[in-house]
């Protein structure tokens, strides 16, 4: 599978991913919009899962660690969905896991098995910090999009 250094992300078609479902223009989710543990799409592949937990985010309220942490918002959110059916079309595999960040950062992870990690937070909406460590190599940094 293409890693999310294969090919930018260009801020419009993340844009329109945002944006579209199923042919649809997204409209605001209600918050119970997850049935039986699996967001409402039918084009996640893979990414289903991811999907279904970004979706599921919109039940946390703000200090959902007990800690203070501030709940991602309903825009930071359709963003996150929209980076995750980019990278799925682009052929990226889905991540080990996504997480809320503390801050209202949503945090996707790939951990590969020969020991690279790769974190893509999304600190706000259209906009993400990417960190890939490989073995052996010093870690890379770049912002999402890439034009």
């Amino acid at each position: 599978m293409p890693s999310v250094l294969t090919s930018p992300i260009r801020g419009e078609v993340w844009l329109k991913k945002a944006g579209t479902r199923n042919g649809a223009a997204a409209t605001p989710a209600p918050r119970n919009d997850v049935k039986n543990g699996a967001a409402e799409s039918q084009d996640a592949g893979p990414w289903e899962p991811t999907v279904a937990k970004l979706v599921a985010f919109q039940q946390l309220g703000d200090d959902w660690d007990g800690q203070g942490a501030v709940a991602p918002s309903y825009e930071q959110l359709t963003s996150a969905v929209g980076l995750a059916y980019t990278l799925y079309q682009q052929g990226v595999g889905p991540p080990s896991r996504v997480v809320p960040g503390p801050e209202g950062s949503v945090i996707f992870e790939w951990q590969d098995p020969d020991g690279t990690y790769t974190e893509v937070e999304q600190v706000r909406p259209f906009y993400a910090e990417v960190m890939v460590i490989e073995p052996g190599q010093p870690p890379r940094h770049w912002t999402l999009p890439t034009e």
